[in-house]
């Protein structure tokens, strides 16, 4: 499992990466000069949470949960719907912040990079630890 060793380490730097954000932004210490930029907000929150996405679906060996429901089965991807669930979770608690806002745009920018990035993750070959060895 070495080759996902690296993608572990990258998807944990990442995400402490997005928790300073998280921090920098409830303590209003993110720089004033980004906001020069049109949307710049809900193209980050596409970015941001659909990289999570992508980086810790090949962090996890895209890993899936079996889903029954009666005559219907499928499967979907785990990291990404942790992930969604803390944005979910951060994007209500920004209610009771004087520094945040809810905003729902901002919440589907987050669900649809985390979609697409996904995607993105679930057509990236990985090399597996036996592919190499052969």
């Amino acid at each position: 499992m070495k080759s996902h060793r690296f993608w572990k380490i990258a998807f944990y730097i990442y995400i402490g990466i997005i928790l300073a954000i998280s921090i920098s932004a409830y303590l209003k210490i993110i720089p004033n000069e980004i906001k020069h930029f049109p949307y710049y907000d809900t193209i980050l929150h596409f970015l941001l949470m659909g990289f999570s996405a992508f980086l810790g679906h090949l962090a996890f060996n895209k890993r899936k949960v079996k889903i029954s429901l009666n005559t219907l089965k499928f499967s979907l991807p785990l990291t990404p719907i942790i992930i969604s669930i803390f944005i979910l979770i951060e994007e209500c608690l920004q209610i009771f912040s004087p520094n945040r806002s809810f905003d729902l745009v901002d919440l589907a920018a987050d669900f649809f990079g985390i979609i697409l990035f996904t995607w993105l993750a679930e057509i990236t070959k990985i090399n597996n630890e036996n592919t190499s060895r052969n």
